[in-house]
């Protein structure tokens, strides 16, 4: 058993819970970082964000989100408006792994505890997953390309998927699919207030898609997609000297495969892997 399993209940605030993730030593990666990323923000938020695990400007300052796709984010979130206040923000592996590899099981394993821990103090309305490894997390069987942006369900609580803004800094389409999809994270919000309900009577506000188990889909999701819908046919009617930044097909939205986001010239935001 790991010194976090032993000790998980003993963590009675976040700040205590942080100053144990600073001195872990459950894994190899204790001896490779220059510093572990808790997680920053509210403790009281009804939002919690969860990447995958710190780059190298994370472990540089200790917090998460800090490189581009952090910067990325910050815009994400002031759209609806938010700011990191407003929300608490971790990763499911809190040290970052050598040279950006993914992170292995055991690693993974070994921060778990803090995980759910974070999850049970800050008690958050709604879980936003950034990229499909940490959607997995929680929706083992759900697809990021057809899952992301959707309202779902999860033990009580919502479930956000979205795709990894790191994902957008590189593909332009994923970037606009991000920025569509945050725009229903309120309406996330004023579901989860109803979740409740929704397991009770299997309606909320008079309508739930009950062609996907679980999915809360509303009026205003469908009114979302129907603008989207506008939005890609005015793009295919433009010019194409209008439309170099156009999406790309629909078999290429959904996110690559990154297995290491850092460069030689540009170190940091990996945030992406497998868990």
């Amino acid at each position: 058993m790991t010194t976090a399993e032993t000790s998980s209940n003993s963590w009675h605030s976040i700040d205590e819970l942080a100053t144990a993730v600073r001195s872990c030593t459950a894994c190899g990666l204790h001896s490779t970082r220059t510093n572990a990323v808790p997680g920053s923000g509210s403790s009281k938020a009804e939002i919690l964000i969860i990447g995958e695990g710190p780059g190298f400007n994370e472990d540089q300052q200790g917090l998460p989100f800090v490189g581009r796709s952090g910067k990325l984010l910050d815009e994400l979130l002031a759209a609806i408006p938010l700011t990191r206040e407003d929300v608490f923000i971790t990763n499911v592996v809190k040290c970052r792994p050598p040279d950006n590899r993914d992170p292995l099981p055991d690693e993974v394993a070994a921060c778990r505890p803090y995980l759910e821990r974070q999850m049970e103090l800050t008690d958050p309305k709604v879980v936003v997953t950034l990229g499909r490894v940490s959607m997995l997390r929680f929706h083992p069987k759900g697809k990021i390309s057809e899952d992301h942006g959707k309202i779902l369900e999860w033990e009580g609580r919502i479930l956000f998927p979205l795709l990894h803004p790191a994902a957008g800094l590189r593909n332009p389409a994923i970037k606009r699919e991000l920025q569509q999809d945050v725009l229903k994270l309120p309406e996330a919000l004023r579901q989860a207030h109803g979740v409740s309900s929704v397991n009770n009577d299997d309606e909320i506000n008079g309508e739930v898609d009950t062609s996907a188990p679980n999915s809360l889909v509303t009026q205003q999701d469908r009114k979302l997609n129907e603008d989207k819908e506008e939005l890609e046919q005015e793009n295919n009617n433009r010019p194409s000297s209008q439309t170099a930044d156009a999406p790309i097909a629909d078999g290429q939205l959904s996110e690559p495969l990154l297995k290491n986001e850092t460069t030689k010239e540009e170190k940091g935001d990996r945030q992406l892997g497998i868990f």
